[in-house]
């Protein structure tokens, strides 16, 4: 190779290092937003979602300001039904690269459509109060450099969804949501049978519920942190008896089966 070549091409290595050295002050994790739930008694459930805004505090800034990020769901049609939502199905709500620092807390951000179906029949539920379309979550998380983080949304439509009136059927919604972090978190899934009750099910820890279904198979999935939880299986037919499952241990990376749950109808 020409020598006068080889130069040019090692001080311009040289330069391109020094340069993305020199704009790289604050370099940035990958955050997804992972939405997951499971269907209640309800058919069909869609809920009008616009993103979700991070508030993030900088490892850059040193005079503690509070960065806000929207991470928007990207498609044209945001009415999602999170009612499909169910047996480890998730949909990415959003995802971006954010600075390094710490989340200090989650806002999602709602449209202004949300309904379900039952028996094919569209049943609108409007907010609890309609001025509040922005649900603050609790939650908070170190951001380091070139890692990917999961950040998983639980939409309990279980708590959320309110029956004002059973005849005619009238409904509010008063978004209920938990978030926790991807990482650090184990998958047990199970069945139950009769698999036409589609039971809910909760898994508990301390007093804190997480609650889901299981889908026309009777099979059901959950994705939870780690730690030792009962399992709470409720058929919502009066003819069937509850279920209690005791000492479950749910281990990071790991993912355990239950025994199969088999409900018993009253004496």
């Amino acid at each position: 190779m020409n020598k006068t070549v080889f130069k040019l091409i090692f001080v311009f290595t040289i330069f391109s290092l020094w340069s993305c050295k020199d704009f790289d002050t604050n370099p940035k994790g990958l955050v997804n937003i992972i939405l997951v739930d499971s269907p209640a008694q309800w058919d069909s459930v869609f809920v009008e979602i616009l993103g979700v805004e991070v508030e993030l505090i900088s490892s850059g800034r040193e005079d503690g300001t509070i960065e806000t990020f929207f991470l928007p769901y990207a498609p044209g049609d945001k009415k999602i039904e999170v009612s499909s939502l169910v047996a480890g199905e998730a949909l990415l709500l959003g995802r971006d690269e954010l600075p390094s620092g710490k989340i200090l807390k989650l806002t999602m951000k709602l449209g202004d459509e949300y309904y379900l179906y039952l028996k094919e029949k569209r049943y609108n539920m409007p907010l609890v109060d309609p001025s509040l379309k922005e649900i603050p979550i609790q939650f908070e998380m170190e951001i380091e450099p070139a890692i990917s983080y999961d950040i998983v949304l639980d939409f309990d439509l279980e708590k959320s969804i309110k029956v004002i009136n059973e005849e005619p059927v009238s409904l509010q919604l008063d978004p209920f949501m938990i978030a926790y972090k991807g990482a650090g978190t184990g998958e047990i899934t199970g069945t139950v049978t009769p698999t036409s009750l589609q039971p809910a099910i909760y898994a508990i820890q301390d007093g804190d519920s997480i609650s889901t279904h299981s889908n026309n198979s009777g099979t059901y999935k959950f994705i939870l942190p780690e730690g030792t939880y009962s399992f709470f299986y409720d058929p919502k037919n009066e003819s069937y008896a509850d279920t209690l499952i005791n000492n479950i241990e749910i281990v990071a990376g790991e993912t355990s089966t239950l025994n199969i749950v088999n409900l018993k109808l009253k004496p």
